[in-house]
C-alpha cells in the first residue's frame, strides 16, 4: 500500500467531520453571547435546582463579575484556540479527538467558575484535572508526554483532594455548601475551630493548580502538550483556576493574617524564583511557560494585598495576560512550525518568513513589558499604586519582577525574528493558512484595543463587579488610562529601562544562571514519587502475600483489638438474659456450639462439611422459631445449595492432610482472638436484645403493607415494593459475582459428575417437574404468604441440579433454552422495566402499581418475576459451569 494511499481514508474522516469540528468552535462563541445576554453588573445571577436534597445540595450556577470575567476570557480565548487548532492540528489523524478533548476541558472549566455549590465546583475542578491530563499528554507515543502528563495529574489531584477537604469543613462551618451562603456567614467563620484547617487546605489545592512555589515545576513540564493547550490551559485558563479560587474565598479568608502572609510569600516566592528560571530558558516555550509561573505568582500577590489598586490591578493583569501569553504561545506555535525549532539561540531572521506573526508578536510583547496605552500598561501601573500603599520593598520587588519581564518580552521578539537568517534552517511557509495567524493578531490587538475604545466598558462591566465580587466593598474606584504624571509613571518608565539593560546583557547572564547550582524541583519530585512506590511496594509485600489464611487473620486481628479496647459487659447482660432463656433454646445453642467445633477440629473434609451443614439448618431452626419463615426457607434452600456446590468441588479442594499444619503459637493466637470475637459478639447480641426495640419502622411496614402494598405477606412487600431497589442491588450482585466466579474457572479442570441410576434417573424428573410448579406457586402467592421470587428461585434451581445429576449439563442447558447468564440479564431487565413503569407515569422509580380493579395484577409481582429470572440464571450459570462436560 502506498503512503498516499494511507493517508487518504484520513482525509476523507477528517471532511466527514468537518460539521462536527465547526461545532466545537461555535460552542465557546454561542457560550460568550448567553453570557452577554444573563449578565447584569448590577446584580448576579442565579440558577439553582436540587441534586442531592437529603444532603441539601444543589445544582447551584452563579454569574456575577468574577465569574463573568472568566467566562469571557474561556469562551473569548476559546473561541480564537479552537480556530488555531483547526489548522495546527489539520493533517492530523487524532485533530477531532482533540478538539473534543479541548472543548470538554472548557466546559468543565466553565463550570468551576460559575458553581455557586462547594461540592458542584469540586466536581468540575476534578474534571479540569482529566481533561488537562488528557491534553497534556496527547501525544502519548512520547515517553516524555505521558510523563509529564502524569505527573500534572498527580500534583493537580493531590491538591484536589486537599481542596475537596477544605470545602467540605468551610460547608460544615457554614451549614452549608452554597457559596452565597458561606460568604454571607464570613465574618462568623473567623473564629470557628475549623477556619484555620479549612483554609491550609484551600491554599493546598489553590497552590497546586495554579503552580505556585513549590508546585511550580509542573507548569513548564506540561510544555509537552501540543501548542494551542499551552496557549490555552497555561495562559488563559486552568492555571487561573487556582487564582480563581483565591479570589471567590478571598472574602471569606481575607481578613486573617495567615491569608496575608502566605499568599504574599507564596506568590512573591513563586514569582521571583520562576523569573531567574525563565531566564536560564532557551526554548521559547519554556520561557514563556515560566513567565506564566511569575504572573501567577504577582496575582496572588495582589490577592494578598486586597486594596482597591491590588483588586483592580488583579482583574486587570488576569485579561491583560490571557490576551499577549496565549498570543505569544500562537505564535511560538507557529515559528516551530514553520521551522521545527525552537531554541532561541540558534533561531534568527523569521520576519520575512512570518511577517504577520511579527506583527501580532511585537503587539503581545509591548503589552507584557507594559508599554502605554495597552492593557499590560494599565494593569502595571495599578500594581505599582497596590505596592506603594504597602511600602517600599513591595515595589523594588515588583519593579525588579517587571523589568525582567520586560527583557524575556524582548528577546521573545528580537532574537527569533531580526538579524539574518541562518542557511541551516530550513523554513516552510504557514502563514498561508490564516487560521494560524488571525488569532493571535486578534488576541494582540485586543490588548490595545480595549485601553483605548473599551475603558468605560472594562470599568463598568468588569472592574467595578468583579472587584465587588471579590472584596464586598461598597465603593471601587474606577480604572484610568492617563493620571497625570506621578510616581507610577515613572516607574513605569524605569522598568521598561532596566529590562532592556537587562535584555542588553541576557546572554551572559542566561549563562551565569546555568551555572549557578539550583535545586531541581523535578528531581525532588521523582525522588519522593520513588520512595512512595518502594514504600508501597514493601507495604504491598507485607499486606498481599497471596495467603488467604494470613488476609483472614489480619482482619480478625483488628477485630479483636478494636473489641479489647471497647470491652462490652457480657456477665451483667448473661445474668438479665438467660434467665428468659427457654430448655429448646438451650438445646439448640449446645447444638450449633458442638457442630461449629467439630468444623474446627475435623480432620475429615466430608465430616467438616457436614458440620457446618449442621450450623446452617440449626441456624433456620432459629429463624423458625423467632417467626421468620422467609429467611428460614430461604436460608435453607442456600444451605442445600451449599451442599450440591460442594459435591461438585470436593474432589478439587486438598486434603486436610496435604495442608501445612501451624505451629502450637499460631494455634493460641488463633484460639485467642476468636475467644476474643465470640465472647464479643455474644455480648452485643445479649445486649441488644435485652433493651427495648423501637418498633416505629416494623410498625411502619406492618401497618403498610395491605394498604400500601396490597400484600399480607410484609417481608415480600418490602423486598419487592418498599425497599426494592435494595433487592435489585443484590441481585445484580448476585449475577456479578456469578459471572466473576465462572470467568475464574478453567474448562479443563472440570468435568460433569452424574449418577447413573435409572430409578434416580427417573424420579428426578418428575421431582425436577414437580419443583418447577411448586416455584412458580411461590413466586405468585409470595406476596401474600411466605414465599416470593427469590425463594422460588432457589427451589427451581435444586429441581435443575437433580436434572443435572440424572442427565447433564447440556440436557439441562437444552431445557433451558437460553444461556443462563442471557437469562439472569433479561430478569433484571424486567424488573427495571417494572420500576420505569413508574417513572413514565410521573411518580419514582420502583414505585408499586396496582390494578386490581381490573385484574390482580401489579408492578411488584413483575419486579418479582424479574428476580426470578434473574435468580434462576446467575445460580444456574455457576452450577453448570462447574459441572461442564469435556468436549
Amino acid at each position: 500500500m502506498t503512503q498516499d494511499a494511507k493517508v487518504k481514508p484520513l482525509y476523507e474522516s477528517d471532511h466527514r467531520r468537518q460539521p462536527l469540528l465547526l461545532g466545537f468552535a461555535l460552542l465557546p462563541f454561542f457560550i460568550l453571547c448567553v453570557a452577554f445576554m444573563l449578565f447584569s453588573p448590577e446584580q448576579g445571577r442565579l440558577f439553582s435546582v436540587p441534586w442531592v436534597p437529603s444532603l441539601g445540595v444543589n445544582l447551584s450556577f452563579y454569574l456575577d463579575g468574577l465569574s463573568f470575567l472568566f467566562v469571557l476570557l474561556i469562551c473569548g480565548v476559546g473561541v480564537l484556540i479552537q480556530i488555531y487548532a483547526w489548522s495546527y492540528m489539520r493533517g492530523k489523524s487524532s485533530r477531532f479527538t482533540f478538539h473534543l478533548y479541548l472543548t470538554l476541558f472548557m466546559l468543565a472549566m466553565l463550570g468551576v467558575v460559575v458553581s455557586d455549590n462547594v461540592l458542584l465546583l469540586f466536581v468540575f475542578w476534578e474534571l479540569t484535572t482529566l481533561t488537562s491530563y488528557l491534553l497534556i499528554g496527547f501525544n502519548h507515543e512520547n515517553p516524555k508526554s505521558r510523563k509529564n502528563a502524569f505527573q500534572s495529574l498527580l500534583v493537580t489531584g493531590a491538591g484536589g483532594l486537599a481542596l475537596l477537604a477544605g470545602l467540605i469543613l468551610l460547608g460544615k462551618m457554614a451549614g452549608s455548601y452554597e457559596l452565597n451562603v458561606i460568604i454571607a456567614q464570613s465574618d462568623d467563620l473567623q473564629s470557628h475551630s475549623l477556619f484555620l484547617p479549612s483554609l491550609v487546605l484551600v491554599l493546598l489545592g489553590a497552590f497546586t493548580k495554579s503552580a505556585q512555589f513549590p508546585f511550580h515545576f509542573w507548569l513548564p513540564n506540561a510544555m509537552a502538550a501540543p501548542t494551542p493547550v499551552s496557549a490555552y490551559l497555561h495562559s488563559a485558563t486552568m492555571v487561573k483556576a487556582g487564582i480563581y479560587l483565591l479570589a471567590r474565598l478571598s472574602p471569606v479568608y481575607s481578613d486573617s493574617e495567615v491569608w496575608f502572609y502566605t499568599l504574599g510569600v507564596f506568590g512573591g516566592v513563586t514569582a521571583i524564583w520562576c523569573a531567574l528560571l525563565a531566564l536560564k530558558q532557551t526554548d521559547l516555550k519554556l520561557m514563556l511557560a515560566y513567565s506564566t509561573n511569575v504572573a501567577l505568582g504577582k496575582l496572588t500577590l495582589l490577592l494578598a494585598i486586597g486594596t482597591e489598586f491590588a483588586l483592580a490591578a488583579a482583574v486587570l493583569f488576569v485579561a491583560a495576560h490571557s490576551f499577549y501569553k496565549a498570543a505569544l504561545f500562537m505564535v511560538v506555535g507557529n515559528i516551530d512550525k514553520a521551522t521545527g525549532i525552537r531554541d532561541m539561540t540558534i533561531l534568527s531572521g523569521l520576519k520575512a518568513m512570518l511577517g504577520v506573526s511579527l506583527v501580532a508578536a511585537c503587539l503581545a510583547a509591548f503589552s507584557k513589558a507594559g508599554m502605554p496605552p495597552f492593557i499590560g500598561f494599565l494593569s502595571k501601573e495599578y500594581m505599582y499604586k497596590a505596592g506603594l500603599e504597602i511600602g517600599v520593598p513591595i515595589v523594588l520587588f515588583l519593579l525588579v519582577i517587571n523589568a525582567l519581564m520586560v527583557a524575556l518580552a524582548l528577546a521573545l521578539i528580537i532574537k527569533p525574528f531580526m538579524g539574518a537568517q541562518s542557511k541551516e534552517i530550513q523554513t516552510k511557509s504557514v502563514e498561508k493558512d490564516a487560521g494560524l495567524w488571525i488569532p493571535p493578531l486578534l488576541l494582540a490587538l485586543a490588548s490595545l484595543l480595549i485601553p483605548l475604545v473599551g475603558l468605560e466598558w472594562l470599568n463598568t462591566q468588569l472592574i467595578v463587579p468583579t472587584s465587588y465580587s471579590i472584596s464586598l466593598v461598597t465603593e471601587v474606584q474606577e480604572v484610568k488610562l492617563w493620571q497625570g504624571f506621578n510616581l507610577p509613571l515613572l516607574l513605569s518608565a524605569v522598568t521598561l529601562a532596566l529590562g532592556f539593560v537587562i535584555y542588553r546583557s541576557i546572554t551572559p547572564v542566561s549563562s551565569r544562571l546555568n551555572k549557578m547550582p539550583f535545586p531541581d524541583a523535578n528531581k525532588v519530585f521523582d525522588s519522593l514519587l520513588n520512595r512512595m512506590l518502594k514504600l508501597a511496594a514493601l507495604q504491598t509485600s507485607w499486606l498481599q502475600h497471596k495467603q488467604l489464611g494470613g488476609y483472614v487473620l489480619l482482619s480478625f486481628s483488628v477485630l479483636a483489638a478494636l473489641l479489647i479496647v471497647n470491652p462490652l459487659p457480657l456477665v451483667q447482660s448473661l445474668k438479665s438474659g438467660l434467665l428468659e432463656v427457654k430448655y429448646y433454646e438451650f438445646g439448640l445453642a449446645i447444638a450449633l456450639v458442638v457442630s461449629a467445633l467439630l468444623c474446627a477440629i475435623s480432620t475429615s473434609r466430608l465430616l467438616s462439611v457436614a458440620a457446618l451443614g449442621i450450623v446452617g439448618f440449626m441456624t433456620t431452626l432459629v429463624f423458625m422459631l423467632y417467626s421468620a419463615p422467609d429467611v428460614a426457607k430461604t436460608l435453607l434452600l442456600v444451605e442445600t445449595l451449599i451442599v450440591i456446590f460442594v459435591v461438585l468441588l470436593i474432589k478439587h479442594m486438598p486434603t486436610f492432610g496435604s495442608v501445612k499444619k501451624h505451629s502450637h503459637r499460631r494455634k493460641a493466637v488463633h484460639i485467642a482472638i476468636a475467644s476474643i470475637i465470640g465472647v464479643s459478639v455474644t455480648a452485643l447480641l445479649v445486649g441488644i436484645t435485652s433493651m427495648p426495640l423501637d418498633t416505629t419502622v416494623s410498625n411502619f411496614y406492618a401497618n403498610n403493607s395491605l394498604l400500601g402494598g396490597f400484600g399480607r405477606n410484609v417481608v415480600n412487600v418490602i423486598l419487592v415494593d418498599f425497599r426494592a431497589i435494595d433487592t435489585l442491588g443484590e441481585v445484580v450482585v448476585v449475577v456479578t459475582a456469578g459471572l466473576a466466579a465462572v470467568s475464574l474457572l478453567k474448562k479443563s479442570t472440570y468435568q460433569s459428575h452424574r449418577i447413573h441410576s435409572l430409578i434416580f434417573a427417573t424420579t428426578s424428573h418428575i421431582v425436577a417437574a414437580l419443583m418447577l410448579v411448586f416455584s412458580i406457586y411461590l413466586l405468585l402467592r409470595g406476596h401474600n404468604a411466605p414465599g416470593g421470587g427469590f425463594i422460588g428461585a432457589l427451589i427451581a434451581v435444586i429441581g435443575f441440579a437433580l436434572l443435572m445429576f440424572a442427565e447433564s449439563p447440556k440436557y439441562v442447558l437444552g431445557r433451558l433454552h437460553y444461556p443462563p447468564f442471557g437469562i439472569a440479564v433479561f430478569g433484571i431487565a424486567v424488573s427495571i422495566g417494572a420500576g420505569a413503569v413508574a417513572l413514565v407515569l410521573g411518580q419514582p422509580f420502583l414505585t408499586g402499581l396496582w390494578w386490581k380493579e381490573i385484574i390482580p395484577l401489579g408492578t411488584p409481582l413483575v419486579f418479582d418475576i424479574g428476580i426470578y429470572l434473574a435468580v434462576i440464571g446467575g445460580v444456574m450459570g455457576m452450577l453448570l459451569r462447574v459441572n461442564e462436560e469435556l468436549d
